[in-house]
């Protein structure tokens, strides 16, 4: 018996399959006869047709700009620039450093020498200087890091902006609510209300409130470890349409594109997602090319150390 979110995988080892929903079986048959399409719509209960959202964006000003970065074991003399208006994706094997790098960018994690500039600010910064500078930040770890579970919707996504709450020092629970059900309806929370518990909440919606956080504190550059890691194939959807609008800076979102970097283990979601894609091997960058250079083949070569035959082009 095998349980994946990753139907590519069912599709290539079993002989028959079985889907669940809400706890009940809603179809089953032999693997060979029932195409992907049918399994998402058995899924979700209904047809999903934008799991591939990478639409034409442009590309704005570097906002991002990374020289040498080095950690204490990893990343190793890291170069990357990243622009407003473009989703930059990281690939890599476990262990590969793709996190470390998130991380020491956004400085959670001590770097020992090189460059990172946001915007016109340069050096390394604490995660509160990082907030202020208009950089946000998903763990991959969403309930142990990403969210403070035994709080409210609101409280969550409020957390790094609190000067907006009252004035002074004081918080309004009136301004606090009002501020959390802006981006519950914007992004579309299916919540009993913004006072509801986080760990009430499906794993995908406890996403979308931890994205809702950036968006509520308005950052420039959204740095997204795993975003869709654990989540049903329709919440994975809804946070592409989620990351795709964010980029591209449609009104609900705030109006102005915003630079995106994002790691994932899921191929299809870089290939189907980003304009760029970087791939990480023993700490280092061995290749940064646009989405159309890569096929998932490619992106393994790069990844376990191969030449890929086109290096970095930023």
């Amino acid at each position: 018996i095998y349980i994946s979110h990753f139907l590519e995988e069912v599709k290539q080892i079993s002989d028959r399959l079985t889907v669940l929903r809400d706890g009940r079986s809603v179809g089953s048959g032999s693997t060979a006869e029932i195409p992907i399409d049918q399994m998402v719509q058995m899924m979700v209960g209904r047809e999903i047709t934008d799991l591939d959202p990478r639409r034409t964006r442009t590309r704005g000003e570097a906002i991002l700009e990374v020289k040498g970065l080095t950690g204490v074991d990893k990343p190793v003399d890291v170069d990357l620039t990243l622009h407003r208006g473009e989703i930059l994706g990281v690939a890599g094997l476990i262990g590969s450093g793709r996190t470390e790098l998130l991380r020491a960018i956004f400085g959670l994690q001590p770097v020992r020498r090189g460059q990172i500039r946001v915007g016109l600010i340069r050096g390394r910064r604490d995660p509160g200087e990082r907030w202020r500078e208009g950089v946000g930040y998903v763990s991959e770890d969403r309930k142990r890091e990403g969210l403070a579970v035994g709080l409210s919707i609101s409280a969550n996504m409020t957390l790094p902006r609190l000067d907006r709450l009252g004035p002074l020092w004081f918080i309004l629970p009136r301004w606090e609510k009002l501020a959390a059900d802006q981006w519950v309806h914007n992004l579309g929370i299916k919540c009993q209300g913004s006072g509801q518990p986080v760990w009430a909440l499906s794993g995908g919606t406890q996403q979308k409130v931890a994205l809702a956080r950036l968006l509520y504190a308005d950052v420039d550059v959204l740095i997204l470890d795993e975003p869709t890691r654990g989540i049903d194939v329709g919440s994975k959807a809804q946070i592409y349409q989620l990351i795709a609008k964010a980029a591209e800076g449609t009104p609900e979102y705030g109006g102005r594109p915003r630079a995106v970097l994002m790691v994932s283990s899921y191929l299809p979601e870089l290939l189907g997602l980003c304009d760029r894609i970087a791939v990480m091997c023993r700490g280092q960058m061995v290749a940064c090319a646009p989405v159309d250079h890569w096929t998932e083949h490619k992106l393994m070569l790069a990844a376990t150390g191969q030449n890929v035959g086109f290096g970095d082009q930023q």
